[in-house]
């Protein structure tokens, strides 16, 4: 009895794991988070349905469920490790004695911010006008489906929010996290900003961007930007495959 009241609770799980990930959808979008999270959940419905059954066939059937649950939860571990390091960043107080570096997201091809974009905007204008003294670097580049660059768009709309020009800086020529940082650091060392920065992004991409930030020299904290409930899902995913992807990379390079 037991036993088919957890699988029960396992396949509810899986269920609305599946469907939380479509939620993007109610925004318009379902992207490569939304399809990793989505095969994760259907696969672990997949095991609870099918493994009993496999594993009673014996021989190579058995082996090979067995295998495919061993690396499943092992994945399921290594995801909640990751999810504990995304929301270690959410909570963070807002710093007192920092410029600002504001993270590119996209730009819509009519020229209007995104919905993240306007977020990092807003978050970002409110501590400069709260904060007089600080300076900011507007960080991204133009993507081939942009009609400008990521920075200019994000300069513009400080600028209307009553932020002075002489107070923004520009940095065009990324497409990453990485380059972001790389980049910002290059401009700030040029220009005298910092040394300290409130780094402005959503609040599951501050983590990794917090660390390639400190990796490029900057000492960074973070400011975290409303979230939209709805394209979390999305994000979520697609930082967990960006975090793992992160992981490997500076493995590879310390060795």
């Amino acid at each position: 009895m037991a036993k088919r009241v957890g699988k029960g609770i396992g396949l509810a799980v899986c269920i609305l794991g599946c469907l939380w990930f479509c939620l993007p959808l109610l925004r318009g979008g379902f992207g490569l988070g939304s399809w990793f999270g989505f095969f994760v959940c259907a696969l672990g419905a997949a095991l609870l349905l099918g493994y009993g059954r496999c594993a009673r066939k014996g021989g190579w059937t058995k082996a090979c469920a067995r295998l495919v649950l061993a690396f499943y939860l092992m994945g399921l571990g290594w995801a909640a490790f990751l999810t504990g390091c995304i929301f270690s960043t959410q909570f963070s107080a807002p710093p007192e004695d920092a410029d600002v570096l504001v993270l590119g997201a996209q730009i819509l091809p009519d020229g209007r911010m995104s919905l993240s974009l306007r977020s990092r905007i807003e978050a970002a204008s409110q501590y400069l006008i709260e904060h007089p003294y600080a300076r900011c670097i507007v960080a991204g580049g133009k993507g081939d489906d942009e009609p400008c660059s990521e920075a200019r768009v994000m300069a513009q709309a400080l600028e209307e929010r009553g932020i002075a020009t002489e107070r923004i800086f520009q940095e065009d020529r990324s497409f990453n996290t990485r380059q972001n940082m790389t980049y910002a650091a290059q401009l700030a060392d040029k220009e005298g900003l910092g040394p300290k920065f409130a780094v402005v992004s959503q609040g599951y991409h501050l983590f990794r961007a917090i660390r390639l930030a400190k990796q490029a020299g900057l000492e960074a904290v973070p400011l975290p930007a409303y979230t939209d409930p709805l394209i979390f899902p999305q994000y979520y995913g697609r930082e967990l495959l960006s975090l793992t992807k992160w992981v490997v990379e500076q493995q590879i390079m310390e060795e």
